[in-house]
């Protein structure tokens, strides 16, 4: 039930009941069922520390579901960062608020991500400047937002696959989740959104 984090800060995530291990982009993946209790969830404060920032992760919606969370940072319906492949326009959505709703920040792309399919998404920010990125592709702008994930302080409900608010869970599965104490630049996301098989061992050439 434990997804270790592999860097330095020991911020492992934590399998609720409609979480599972199965088949992944890179290796395993985080299939949520879409239930109550189809999440990830992670310690307090676990992005307290970040001003500048990159959150990266390979995503396969199984089901289009508005305002389904890819993750959810908050400590409830009025300080929160969320990323959903769904928005209330259609659109994927990510927003960052300490004053509920109608004070978000937000960056939107024109279009909803297919269902069925693995896709990259990132967010990042430098500055002022939040960007998102969808397989690589720079997809959206803000040069105006204010916020930064430290202004949320101490979050305490730190999801993947759930929201703050009474929003459906997330059906899919969710691969290769990254937190970066840095803006990642444009070609370091194209690289992470490139995946390379590994090179396959134990094979013989059979004349025929």
């Amino acid at each position: 039930v434990t997804a270790v984090d592999a860097g330095a800060t020991g911020k492992n995530g934590t399998l609720m009941a409609g979480a599972t291990w199965g088949a992944g982009m890179i290796n395993s993946a985080v299939q949520l069922d879409g239930s109550a209790n189809g999440y990830v969830t992670f310690p307090a404060g676990v992005v307290s520390a970040l001003n500048d920032f990159s959150i990266c992760c390979w995503v396969k919606a199984d089901v289009s579901a508005t305002w389904a969370r890819v993750f959810d940072f908050g400590s409830g319906t009025g300080t929160y960062m969320f990323l959903a492949p769904v928005g209330g326009s259609g659109t994927v959505r990510y927003a960052i608020t300490t004053g509920s709703y109608g004070s978000e920040q937000a960056i939107t792309n024109s279009s909803a991500i297919s269902t069925g399919t693995w896709h990259h998404l990132a967010v990042t920010l430098s500055g002022t400047t939040g960007v998102l990125y969808i397989d690589g592709k720079t997809v959206g702008t803000n040069s105006g937002m204010t916020l930064k994930p430290s202004s949320l302080g101490s979050t305490t409900q730190n999801y993947i696959g759930k929201s703050q608010y009474p929003d459906l869970n997330l059906t899919g599965s969710v691969d290769d989740f990254r937190i970066y104490a840095r803006a990642l630049s444009g070609g370091e996301i194209a690289t992470l959104s490139t995946f390379v098989p590994s090179v396959p061992v134990g094979l013989a050439a059979v004349a025929g």
